[in-house]
Formats: structure tokens, sequence, C-alpha cells
């Protein structure tokens, strides 16, 4: 997928950061806060992650259902990947174990968290807002209102361990709107990212003010993006790390020892003569290729999940 991005599309992944903390990126480990609001954001993360060396070992708290995805939801249960069921009575003792096991991981790791909980739409939005007003906290233009005790269970676990909060804004030039589907269709994006390092031992410790340290994040991450909607571009210096040759050397070494043999049994298939092989074997290819347009489809928008409209509205927390 990294492949993809970078080298399929030719996407331009841009970094703005401080020159003081880019030397310690891919050098610790850390908790990663990044907004959600675009198809591809996660794939961004990821080549982020792969610019830095740490793709390998990278994690990220994400809903259960992607654990049963053919062949990216199997990865990441090997990976260590942490799932939750997004109720949080049942996620509370799952997810903390789960951290635990980071406590004594043998490599540099960055631990995503999308804070929101699930993809800004407008609707959500609207929702999100008319809670944020009934707890009296400030409005958000770009954000959903953050759901503060999952983060707060993740840095009470990794304290000791992660070194720092990576606070991550990204957005896309000239208003660009990009899908995973555009990505595997060549379709290039331009994608600016605004990377924070703020030291883990000045998040607060007490549950309430560890909350209200995230709600003054949000809204600061809001003033970031308001700032790029002005200028077209995030506060602070370029410092944009190269694409490496690996995610690619990896798609062409994997591709040659499964596509051929692929590409030599479809050719006997089809020299075969025989009318039923020859309709199996198509029967077969649509079920992978609606497959394949399914996951895509789990990426987009418009059919993402109604976590953030059917619960009640207090209850974001």
């Amino acid at each position: 997928m990294v492949a993809a991005l970078e080298w399929w599309s030719g996407t331009e992944c841009t970094l703005y950061t401080d020159p003081k903390s880019y030397p310690l990126y891919g050098n610790e480990n850390a908790i990663v806060v990044l907004n959600h609001a675009f198809e591809i954001d996660f794939l961004c993360g990821w080549t982020f992650c792969e610019r830095f060396g740490v793709l390998g070992s990278s994690k990220v708290l994400a809903k259960k259902e992607l654990a049963y995805v053919p062949v990216i939801g199997w990865m990441w249960y090997f990976l260590e990947i942490v799932f939750c069921k997004r109720k949080w009575e049942e996620d509370r003792t799952t997810v903390a174990q789960s951290l635990q096991n980071l406590q004594d991981y043998p490599e540099n790791y960055w631990f995503l968290l999308y804070c929101e909980g699930t993809r800004f739409t407008p609707k959500k939005h609207q929702i999100s807002m008319q809670v944020a007003e009934g707890k009296g906290l400030p409005q958000l233009k770009y954000h959903l209102l953050p759901r503060t005790k999952g983060f707060y269970v993740t840095v009470q676990n990794l304290r000791g361990t992660a070194a720092a909060v990576y606070d991550s804004t990204l957005n896309f030039r000239n208003n660009e709107v990009p899908t995973l589907l555009g990505i595997l269709n060549g379709k290039k994006y331009h994608a600016d990212l605004y990377v924070r390092r703020i030291p883990l031992e000045s998040v607060p410790d007490d549950e309430a003010e560890c909350a209200a340290w995230l709600h003054k994040l949000y809204q600061e991450k809001d003033s970031f993006q308001d700032h790029y909607t002005r200028t077209g571009h995030f506060p602070g210096p370029i410092m944009s790390p190269p694409r490496r040759p690996w995610s690619l050397i990896n798609w062409l070494f994997w591709s040659c020892v499964v596509l051929y043999p692929l590409g030599l049994l479809l050719a006997q298939l089809l020299s075969s003569g025989s009318v039923l092989t020859i309709t199996a074997a198509g029967v077969v290819c649509s079920s992978v290729s609606m497959g394949i347009r399914w996951m895509i489809g789990q990426t987009e928008i418009d059919k993402g999940s109604n976590y953030g409209i059917k619960t009640a509205p207090l209850n974001n927390n």
C-alpha cells in the first residue's frame, strides 16, 4: 500500500515540524495523535512510518471489525495491533492488557490513535458540537470532540515506555479529496502533515486533567487547520524525509513470487479449452475483484460506520 501511494500514484508527502524534534523521529517510542478526516489518512501515516523506519513496528488502536478483513486484518492480528469494540466497559481491560504487552517491545514503535473515534463527516460534526455545547467546551470547526478515556488509558499504560506524544495534523493541498481508489488508479495527491513533539511527562496523570489537556490539544489542532485553510500551508519549517526504495522493492519481489505462477496457472486454464474450467476461473477472479472492491469500500467516508451518530450525545467521552 505504501508503494502504491509513493511510487504508483507519486503522491507527495510534506512534513512540517521543529528541526530540533526531527532527529528523534524513528529513534524513540511515541503515541501519535492524528486527525481522522480523509479516506487515506491511515495510508499517509504508514508512509511517514516507513520513511522513519518504523512501519514494521507501528501499532494502532483499531475497531474490532477490521480484524476480520481478509489478509490485512489477519496481518494486523499477528502484528499485535490493539483492537477495541468501542464499548468502554468491555474495552477498558482488553486495551490495557494489549498496551501492557508493548512494555518490552524490542523495537522502536509508534502507536497511532484517532481520538475522535470515527471519521469526520458534517452530520457527525453537528452532533459532536452539540455534545461540546452541553459540556461547556469550545466549538471545533475541523474536528470532532475527542474521546478522552482511550487516550488516558493509552498514556497511563505506555508511561515509561513511550517518550512523547506526536500531535499530527494532516491536510491536502488545493482542497483535494483523496481516495484509495484514486491512489490505485494512479492519481497524484499532495499531502501536508504538521507534527509537534510533546514530551509524555507533560501530559497530566490525573484523568480529569488529562481529558482537559486533550481537549486543549484539539483546540490547537483546529487552529492549525484554520491556518492551513487560510494560507495553504502549516506553520513552521519543512523537514521532509525522502521516500525510501524498500516498499517498492518489497512490492516488486512479492509480485514476482505471486503473480508469475498465478499467470502461468491462468494461461493453462484458458488453454485447456474446458468451458467448466474457464467458467470456474472467471468466477474465482470475479470474486477476488469484488472482495478487493469491498475492502476499498471500507475506507470510503460515505460508507463509514454510524459510530458518533448513534451514540447518545452526552456519553461522548
